[in-house]
């Protein structure tokens, strides 16, 4: 079980953190003590997180015990809530420090997710603050797909029966986006469509706070005016029940509306199914690249070649540069032939030996220059050879 310390002269801390975990509905172990001397004695026997104000005595301010905290039990999470006097600390500052710091008046949707986490680690609740304050990565009502459907004349005969059991005046069922399903009861009484708007903040909270309480998130709360006092329990994720009673008696109710109430949430779930607890964030666009085409245009008939000007470079930064013009080189001289005798080649003189193709003499030649050939050869193969 998460043991918790608050530190505060006044109790007024003691006083907030007692009120979150009743309305969280978590079981934790609480000391409190006036002072930083007695915490830090109370700290030998270990604790998850340590809740403390700026102010505690003369002699030693919050951040002076949050450094002593840390140096006694570094895996202990140290939360100080200051009032609205108190100073702040820069973004640098509060980076760099071993505590987290909020101011009251605190968002209570914001603390209470804080506190969650600093019964966890340190590291955890300055991640849960930097997701609420805007850095990043909190889920939005936006972003977690459609509200599921639920039999509303069913809903409204187990919201009949819870009503009667507490006598209240009028109960009405909406959704996280602040849609009017039902109104039982008194109508008239009190604006129900403003009522149901104004929380819608509430079923944030749940939905950010569920991964970090684990399991499925269920949430009591008691607004306590002095006209009505009205409960808000959570139906899922999606859903919840507003029960409104006279300003003078409701809050004596706590105790019934709690065990009454509780029955009749887990049969409005029963209704809805598992989609009470389902949630379905939109897929993420993934960016999307240039467009190339795969083949080179068409080149249009009216497209004139464009003629590129010749560099003038005649200004004397640079002197132009020369063709080399290729010239062939001249062919080699044969020295001439002494008594040539052209009739001897060409004139009637000129005879062929008329054992030239004497068929019995080149068969003598054809052994001679193939000896891997061997008799004779008929006159077609002679022709394929080109003997003949």
């Amino acid at each position: 079980m998460p043991r918790i310390i608050t530190v505060d002269p006044t109790g007024a801390i003691s006083r907030i953190v007692r009120s979150a975990m009743d309305l969280l509905d978590l079981s934790v172990i609480q000391v409190d003590v006036p002072h930083g001397a007695d915490a830090l004695e109370e700290l030998a026997r270990q604790a998850n997180l340590v809740v403390t104000a700026y102010n505690l005595d003369d002699e030693m301010k919050g951040w002076e015990f949050a450094m002593r905290v840390n140096k006694a039990a570094p895996e202990t999470a140290v939360l100080i809530l200051g009032d609205a006097e108190d100073p702040e600390f820069d973004d640098e500052t509060a980076a760099e420090s071993p505590f987290v710091y909020m101011t009251r008046p605190v968002d209570i949707h914001l603390f209470l997710r804080v506190l969650v986490a600093g019964m966890e680690s340190q590291e955890a609740m300055r991640q849960a603050l930097r997701t609420i304050s805007g850095g990043g990565g909190g889920i939005m009502l936006d972003e977690v797909g459609p509200v599921p459907a639920i039999d509303v004349a069913a809903a409204e005969s187990v919201l009949d029966g819870f009503m009667a059991d507490l006598g209240a005046m009028a109960i009405v069922l909406a959704t996280r986006s602040g849609e009017v399903l039902s109104e039982r009861g008194a109508v008239g009484y009190i604006d129900r469509n403003a009522l149901a708007e104004s929380l819608i903040p509430v079923m944030h909270a749940n939905i950010g706070i569920k991964d970090i309480v684990g399991g499925n998130v269920s949430t009591l709360q008691l607004y306590d005016g002095e006209d009505y006092d009205i409960f808000v329990l959570t139906v899922g994720l999606h859903h919840f029940v507003c029960i409104v009673f006279d300003g003078q008696q409701g809050s004596r109710q706590f105790g019934m509306v709690r065990t009454s109430g509780r029955r009749a949430v887990e049969d409005l779930i029963a209704l809805i199914g598992a989609n009470a607890f389902f949630i379905q964030p939109p897929k993420r666009k993934e960016a999307e690249l240039p467009h190339r085409p795969t083949t080179k245009p068409a080149r249009q008939e009216d497209d004139e070649p464009i003629e590129l000007a010749r560099a003038d470079l005649s200004n004397g930064e640079a002197e132009p540069v020369e063709e080399e013009v290729y010239e062939p080189e001249p062919p080699a001289k044969l020295e001439p032939i002494d008594n040539l005798d052209l009739d001897l080649l060409f004139g009637d003189e000129s005879k062929v030996s008329d054992d030239l193709f004497d068929i019995d003499n080149m068969e003598e030649i054809a052994k001679e220059n193939s000896p891997q050939r061997k008799g004779t050869i008929t006159e077609e193969e002679a022709r394929e050879l080109g003997l003949l």
